[in-house]
């Protein structure tokens, strides 16, 4: 059987990425099918249309890590429980037999591979996956939009707020990128958590629309300098800096810091390499975390936090399957608060 896919075949760009009539994926033993009603974009989706930027990554390929949909068919016993139950996929696949995958800590599988970077993903009628990377929700209190937009950005939030860097009540922590997938889930696990929040983000609008989500104050940082704003805003510096950029942020987010404080490293959005002053961290007991991947645990304490509605999806916009062209240009613009969603069927 046939379906649907936008399959990229080259690098270059967004041309490089066009919808094919392709055969439907066949679930292997411990795998299920699953008909997506819908697909969340990220960043990644756009750098690998230019390059390869993670290991195992091959043409052609079909892009969408955040999927939800419906089980349609099981490829063995193991998935037979879920087959017509709406499900949220955790892209992150590994051999679960592992010593990191018994200690439930994924991410550093040796046999890693994720849906939408080096698996075939959610950009297309079907998506394969393995029956254990397949969380049951409630459709009565959540849409499939809304479940789209939770596996990378929201659970990779919850764990690097929650899990590495340890946030606690009353600390007062700097998010940037606020109108990201990352930025919009970080600030409400933050507040969620009783911590202070000061959000960062490139303009006027999106600021009001961090503080309306909850960040104490909003400053646009590419109008002020923003360690000076958070240093006098504080008296003293943050507890805490999320570090999801990269580059020479990496040094701002030091000073943005307390005598003690701690920064979070989890991306690279302004380039894998930074220059800092080791001064400025051993001087003031400062401390620098590596992010980590996340837990099979987190991604269910995260779900259910949306299932309860501890956490709100944060959605800018929804396009059809037809127009995904146009929602990569949107994401390209940077013009957005919170995730874009491809609704599929």
């Amino acid at each position: 059987m046939q379906m649907h896919a936008w399959v990229q075949t080259t690098f270059g760009g967004p041309e490089s990425v066009a919808l094919q009539d392709i055969p439907r994926p066949i679930p292997k033993a411990d795998e299920v099918l699953v008909q997506v009603r819908a697909c969340a974009l990220n960043r990644l989706d756009l750098l690998q249309q230019v390059a390869p930027l993670v290991p195992g990554f091959s043409l052609p390929h079909i892009a969408g890590m955040d999927v939800a949909g419906i089980v349609s068919a099981t490829g063995g016993s193991e998935g037979e429980a879920l087959v017509g139950r709406p499900v949220v996929i955790d892209p992150v696949v590994t051999c679960g037999d592992c010593a990191w995958c018994r200690r439930d800590e994924p991410g550093f599988c040796p046999s890693l591979r994720t849906i939408g970077s080096t698996r075939a993903g959610g950009l297309a009628e079907y998506v394969v996956a393995p029956a254990r990377n397949c969380h049951v929700y409630d459709p009565e209190n959540l849409s499939p939009v809304m479940m789209a937009s939770v596996p990378v950005a929201s659970v990779t939030a919850w764990h690097g707020l929650l899990g590495a860097g340890r946030l606690q009540a009353g600390e007062t922590i700097v998010i940037p990128g606020a109108g990201s997938g990352l930025g919009t889930a970080g600030i409400q696990i933050a507040r969620r958590t009783g911590a202070r929040v000061i959000a960062l983000a490139a303009g006027a609008e999106k600021c009001r629309a961090a503080e309306a989500l909850g960040a104490e104050i909003a400053f646009d940082r590419t109008a002020v300098d923003w360690v000076a704003a958070v240093r006098g805003h504080t008296g003293h510096g943050a507890d805490f800096v999320w570090d999801s950029i990269g580059g020479a942020f990496l040094q701002q987010a030091i000073d943005a810091c307390r005598i003690g404080g701690r920064v979070i490293l989890s991306g690279t959005t302004a380039g894998n390499d930074s220059t800092i002053r080791n001064t400025s961290l051993f001087h003031f007991g400062r401390s620098l975390i590596g992010h980590g991947g996340y837990t099979r645990r987190e991604m269910r304490e995260t779900i259910a936090a949306y299932q309860t509605g501890a956490l709100t999806a944060v959605i800018d916009s929804l396009y059809s399957f037809p127009d995904v062209p146009a929602a990569f240009a949107k994401l390209k613009s940077g013009e957005f608060f919170g995730k874009i969603v491809i609704s599929i069927q």
